[in-house]
Parts: structure tokens; sequence; C-alpha cells
């Protein structure tokens, strides 16, 4: 199945709903970033969160910058998400090794950590960021990003995400789902939607199962019961090129560069987002000093 998310709004137009299936971008995010089990559950499971978000509160150009910080094992969780479906991420600690509890389940809350804060970083051309934080309630990442969404963006909502590692810890499935009550929504409406999220099947075998984005919004809602207004595709962000790596090198000081080849004799760059290493040579930093030197003239 390829990755995709779909839009959509229920029939009786109190809920617009957003589901994603991102099997194939979060395997292929613990693949670069080479993660264990539990790294590749939690940077999983974040990538999916921060893509939802940004379908449902990004426009045009705009962009999307999370930040999970419970103190945890795991580090920072961060992804950066645009409202066309691009998203990338990386976790402090990608080689963490694997919690489980008493039943062998993979214990995220646990890796993430709860005694910290998620922080969202909206960024709209000619305007200033808009900056949003909110406390994290379990580390689990879905319960935080819903928390967030009633708290900062004072939108009723319901975030989850979840991700499957099959028996040779490889990503065997990954997606989630995200509810929002529209102003017309009725407080029964709201109450019946309560009920049919305890009661409908657990979205981790939904997504083991293989479920589509369409399926799991109708597993809450009833067959028949959402209108789709979006189907789109969704992947991994592009990493810059070294060649823009280099002209990130010519704002620096000459003073910088010229260190860099006498005391390094090269530079060294990792993409955090994509683990890629880009180095330059002696010769290399040589041109890019006389271009600086050339601009300072």
């Amino acid at each position: 199945m390829a990755d995709q998310f779909i839009k959509a709004i229920t029939k009786n137009k109190y809920f617009r709903t957003f589901a994603v299936n991102g099997t194939n971008l979060v395997h292929q995010a613990a693949q670069i970033h080479e993660t264990s089990r539990i790294a590749a559950v939690v940077l999983g499971r974040g990538l999916l969160a921060t893509t939802l978000t940004a379908q449902a509160v990004l426009k045009g150009e705009e962009t999307l910058s999370t930040k999970i910080n419970g103190r945890g094992p795991i580090g920072n969780v961060v992804v950066e998400s645009d409202a066309k479906g691009s998203v990338r991420g990386y976790v402090t600690n990608p080689n963490l090794e694997t919690l489980i509890n008493e039943a062998g389940q993979l214990v995220v809350a646990k890796a993430v950590g709860k005694n910290g804060f998620l922080q969202v970083t909206k960024f709209a051309p000619y305007s200033d960021p808009y900056i949003g934080q909110s406390q994290l309630v379990s580390g689990e990442i879905g319960d935080d990003f819903t928390y967030y969404l009633a708290q900062s963006e004072q939108t009723p909502s319901v975030l989850g995400v979840s991700v499957y590692m099959n028996s040779y810890d490889t990503v065997a499935g990954a997606g989630g789902f995200l509810v929002q009550a529209l102003p017309d929504a009725t407080d029964e409406a709201i109450d019946q939607l309560e009920l049919a999220l305890k009661n409908m099947k657990p979205l981790s075998e939904m997504i083991q199962e293989r479920y589509t984005p369409l399926e799991v919004l109708e597993e809450i809602f009833g067959k028949g019961e959402v209108e789709i207004l979006q189907t789109a595709g969704i992947g991994l962000a592009a990493e810059p090129s070294k060649d823009a790596y280099a002209k990130m090198l010519l704002t620096l000081p000459a003073s910088e560069i010229q260190a860099m080849i006498k005391e390094d004799h090269g530079a060294e760059i990792v993409g955090k987002f994509s683990g890629k290493r880009y180095f330059f040579t002696e010769k290399q930093l040589s041109e890019i000093l006389k271009q600086i030197e050339k601009n300072n003239e």
C-alpha cells in the first residue's frame, strides 16, 4: 500500500478527520537512522503525529516543527513537516536499547518520558514564527499531541498513532488518525464519538491488519459516514544537497573556514534528518574561503 493521507468530513458535518498510512516513510526513516526497535517506534509516532497535525493547521507554504523532550533516555524527538505531506525527523538516541514490559510489549512512554514538554513551532512566509507549548501527559506521543491541540489550538481533538514492528525488528505497519470537532458539533455527537473511540478495535490491530486510512475512519464513524475531501501522498522530505551545504559554509566567517583547513584538514557535515555525511576537502574549503574573501572586498 502506498503511503497517503486523506482529509475527510463526517456526513453530519460535526467532525473533520484526517488519517494516514505511513508505513514506507517510517520504514525508510528507521533505516536511514539505523534505529533500535524502540527508537523506530518513537520516531515513527513522531513523524505520523506531526504529519497529521500539519495537515490540520497548515496552509500554503507554511511549515511545522515539533519537538518532544520528556527527559527520557530517547532524548529529543524532532520532526518537521509541511502542508504538502513532506516530513522528516530524528531522535537524539537512535540506538536506545529496547525497553519492554512484563508482557513483552515496547514501553514508548518510558523511552520518551513525560516530565517535559511538546513544543510546536509554525513558520509562515513573511511572519514571525508562532510557538505553542504544552506539558506531556503520557509520553505516548498520540495523547500528548491530543492535549496540545486542545490546549494551544483550542480545538477539541483526538489523535492516535501506531507503529507495528515485526519479529525481524522491521517496520511492517504505521498509521494514525486525527479527529477534530467542528463548531456545529453537539454535546451528544461528541459523547457518541468518545464512546465509539472507546469501543473500536485498537489502532495497533488495525495497523497490523493493514487497514487503509478510510477503513480506519470508518471503524470510528461507521461505513459510509465520512466523505473524503482530499487524498494525497506523503513521504520523507529531501535533505539539502552538498551544494546547498557549500552555500551555507559561504555564510561563515573566513576565520572559521581557515581553522577547518589548518586544524581539521577538511570538514564533515552530517545531516541530522538524513544521517548523510558530506566531506569537504582542503581544496574545496580553500575555494569557499576565496569566495568569502572576495565577497568581503
